[in-house]
């Protein structure tokens, strides 16, 4: 069985008071379907993990703050 993992963008966002996607799109130049996969936990296993950096480093946050088993 392949482990499920989660991704807090939502949380993150709400912390750092990131109201849209037009935000997170602009401090990390990540296109608007990634960032909807990554805020509904969706597809995130697609997800290129230079992608994930830029969220990290656009958002301020660390990879384990981003991502995390479930």
């Amino acid at each position: 069985m392949t482990p499920t993992v989660r991704c807090n963008l939502r949380k993150i966002m709400y912390d750092r008071e990131i109201r849209t996607f037009a935000e997170v799109i602009r401090r990390t130049g990540v296109n608007r379907n990634t960032i909807k996969k990554l805020y509904q936990s969706r597809g995130i296993h697609r997800v290129q993990m230079r992608t994930l950096a830029k969220v990290c480093a656009g958002l301020g946050c660390s990879l384990q703050e981003l991502i995390h088993p479930s």
